[in-house]
């Protein structure tokens, strides 16, 4: 068999052999969803920029 010929198919076969080898192997975590500390908004203290200015002209 040429090494030099068939590397690819040979590194795509351990490429593939490393992922499912790394699947079988993988241990199971739980998945913890924090509570959200987002704060809360008050509507009427928000402060808001109104910018105005003359259209430019197209010539």
């Amino acid at each position: 068999m040429n090494i030099r010929k068939n590397f690819e198919a040979l590194f795509l076969a351990v490429a593939a052999l490393g992922l499912i080898g790394s699947f079988v192997t993988a241990d199971e975590r739980p998945v913890e969803i924090a509570a959200s500390t987002v704060p809360a908004i008050d509507m009427a203290s928000i402060q808001t920029v109104i910018v105005s200015a003359p259209r430019l002209a197209v010539r």
